[in-house]
């Protein structure tokens, strides 16, 4: 298990947006040249539009705040906190709201799984991390996971495969588990 703290915070039209993980690990979100991206980004205008993403599956999770996901042609999304929507990065989508959000991108025959938590404080819930790459990502609160505390906005890296994982929540808490099942 490795935590991950240091991350690249950008501006964009409508706020911000970190960069947690990407891989391959070398790869550079602007080429292109990735196969998954992880990220989170705060939405802080009322309305805006997606950036046209050609070739990229994308899951997208409400943290905080309430987003409408409008994808011309094809569906609209409400999402309140844990909510999510996978969608196509090449769809015309527009979103209304104001919240911050989690992202996972693939491309090239990438596929990854979103699941939210909010566990209450000294809740224990036990995890499975069966993908190919597992990840979690504590967005408020913390949590005590193999008797490492796991603080509000770190980024974890789990090593191995098919393992259950037991979490206590220190204080309430909302986090994800992302799972690469195809790489």
């Amino acid at each position: 298990m490795q935590i991950k703290k240091n991350h690249i915070t950008k501006d964009w039209s409508g706020g911000t947006t970190t960069e947690l993980y990407i891989y391959p690990e070398n790869s550079d979100y602007k080429k292109g040249n990735y196969q998954f991206r992880l990220s989170t980004a705060t939405v802080e205008i009322e309305e805006s539009t997606f950036t046209p993403l050609p070739g990229v599956d994308r899951t997208l999770m409400v943290l905080e705040g309430n987003m409408e996901l409008i994808h011309e042609g094809h569906h609209s999304a409400k999402l309140a906190p844990l909510d999510f929507d996978v969608f196509k990065g090449g769809w015309h989508t527009q979103s209304k709201g104001k919240c911050v959000d989690f992202n996972l991108m693939c491309k090239e025959g990438a596929k990854g799984e979103l699941k939210g938590f909010q566990p209450s404080k000294n809740e224990e819930l036990e995890l499975t991390f069966d993908g190919l790459m597992n990840f979690l990502y504590v967005f408020s609160g913390s949590l005590e996971i193999d008797g490492k505390l796991i603080s509000s906005r770190d980024f974890v890296q789990f090593d191995s495969v098919s393992k259950n994982v037991v979490t206590r929540a220190h204080e309430d808490s909302l986090f994800v588990q992302i799972s690469l099942i195809k790489l």
